[in-house]
């Protein structure tokens, strides 16, 4: 017998929908136990989301922390230089205060050799071997008879081990109305001792005249550009580097030189750079800030809707806002700044973190040190102190791991609870079938016997 619902089976004797009585019973049986594991299971995650968005911003904070007291944060250096048009500089992180007059006095130069003129790139040369010399390096190439100045000039780029010459072919001038290709030998890296010496093996038997291949030796070459050392005095010390960027005459420091001006004296000044502390403090203020939103977000109450944060009253989150609020509402350390509000930090009523720059500027200039120590210290610092309260809830094995694993057990458990409590109404249901259908065959049977005396003549309803 068809139902609205789908194929169900109807009781012979009593023409009840046996199959959609016992589904509304089941259904009405598990239902309160069935919503009740669900709304457990929606709290269990809720509360999972929660503790997890509350030790993402906590770790975020502890980072910034940990940032305060890198070790180049309170070392970084700025430089200056009074004429960047002839020198600029760089100072790696704890390179020495302090302030030097330089002078430039000459550049340092790449060395460029240029051949006689050919008729043009398809021009021949002749035979035999180019050999490339510095003072640190050495390669040859062989040239066939039919090379022709291009493809001399791509055998010498080509060549296995050289780091020393670049070649190209410029087309000039010939001075009669013409022009003419030139093989130019240009020095890769500045500096005399990279100059390059050309030497030929001709295979006309001359390696120095002017004839065959002996015409790309050194010899035979016009310099264009001279190797040359850059020269530079420092104080007065006389200072010659093989590159225009000098390292380490000032340790720690790089002089980069941009143009010669003998007889010009440069300053050069290295400070302490405000700019990594200020930006290690912003990035604190702003990590705290984002972890204080993240705890009044999860623990709010709110008065139309009537519900709580997933985290209002849980002990976890409050313990780590009312360590933080105590921790920075009083004196840290034990130094010469001993408050947040000495270095321009403010908190106010709804936790929310403000850092005056002016303020943190100023300390930092008057007092470095106290500053650096008020933040760093191994002991009591500010960075060490924020790390003690935060890592027994973030760390490994930590209160909000203990509290994860314990709640993710819980919802294992209820995924145990629901396929029991399918068991059981499956077992419900089974009874109920069988109680119907016994109860469908005594009103067949008692329909049946109705049916018999109604035949032989006894009215059963009189």
């Amino acid at each position: 017998m068809a139902s609205s619902s789908g194929l169900s089976i109807s009781g012979v004797g009593s023409g009840l929908d046996i199959q959609g009585i016992v589904s509304q019973l089941v259904q009405a049986e598990g239902a309160p136990r069935r919503n009740l594991l669900a709304s457990r299971e929606a709290s269990y995650e809720a509360t999972l989301s929660g503790l997890s968005k509350l030790k993402s911003a906590a770790s975020e904070l502890s980072s910034a922390a940990f940032d305060l007291r890198s070790l180049d944060t309170f070392r970084s250096r700025a430089v200056t230089s009074s004429n960047e048009d002839i020198l600029t500089a760089t100072a790696s992180p704890g390179t020495a205060l302090g302030k030097y007059q330089v002078e430039v006095g000459q550049l340092a130069t790449a060395q460029k050799q240029a051949s006689a003129g050919f008729a043009d790139s398809t021009a021949t040369v002749g035979s035999g071997q180019l050999t490339f010399d510095t003072s640190s390096s050495s390669f040859s190439v062989a040239v066939a008879a039919g090379d022709s100045l291009a493809t001399i000039r791509d055998k010498i780029n080509g060549a296995s081990g050289n780091d020393s010459v670049q070649a190209s072919i410029l087309n000039v001038d010939d001075g009669a109305g013409g022009t003419e290709a030139r093989l130019v030998f240009s020095a890769r890296e500045t500096g005399t001792a990279n100059a390059v010496t050309v030497t030929a093996t001709d295979d006309d038997g001359n390696n120095t005249d002017a004839a065959g291949l002996s015409r790309l030796a050194s010899a035979n070459l016009t310099e264009l550009t001279a190797a040359q050392d850059a020269q530079v005095t420092i104080d007065g010390l006389s200072v010659t580097s093989s590159t225009n960027q000098v390292d380490g005459v000032i340790e720690g420091m790089t002089l980069n030189l941009n143009q010669a001006q003998p007889g010009t004296k440069v300053e050069v000044a290295v400070e302490g750079d405000n700019g990594p502390v200020l930006e290690a403090l912003n990035s604190f203020v702003e990590k705290y800030n984002a972890l204080n939103s993240t705890y009044r977000n999860l623990t709010a109450y709110n008065a139309e809707t009537e519900q709580g944060g997933v985290l209002q009253g849980d002990a976890t989150a409050n313990g780590i806002n009312r360590g933080l609020r105590s921790l920075l509402g009083g004196n840290i350390g034990t130094g010469t700044i001993d408050n947040l509000a000495e270095i321009g930090i403010q908190i106010d009523s709804e936790g929310k973190m403000t850092l005056d720059e002016a303020t943190a500027e100023e300390a930092l200039n008057s007092d470095s040190q106290a500053v650096k120590d008020f933040l760093t210290d191994p002991t009591n610092g500010l960075s060490q102190q924020v790390d003690e309260l935060l890592q027994p809830y973030l760390s490994f094995d930590g209160i909000i791991d203990n509290r994860t694993d314990s709640l993710n057990r819980s919802i294992d458990r209820i995924e145990d609870q629901r396929a029991a409590l399918d068991r059981r109404m499956e077992n419900y249901r089974d009874s109920l079938t069988t109680q119907f259908t016994a109860m469908d065959k005594i009103v067949q049977n008692m329909q049946s016997s109705a049916s018999y005396l109604s035949r032989i003549g006894i009215n059963v309803g009189s």
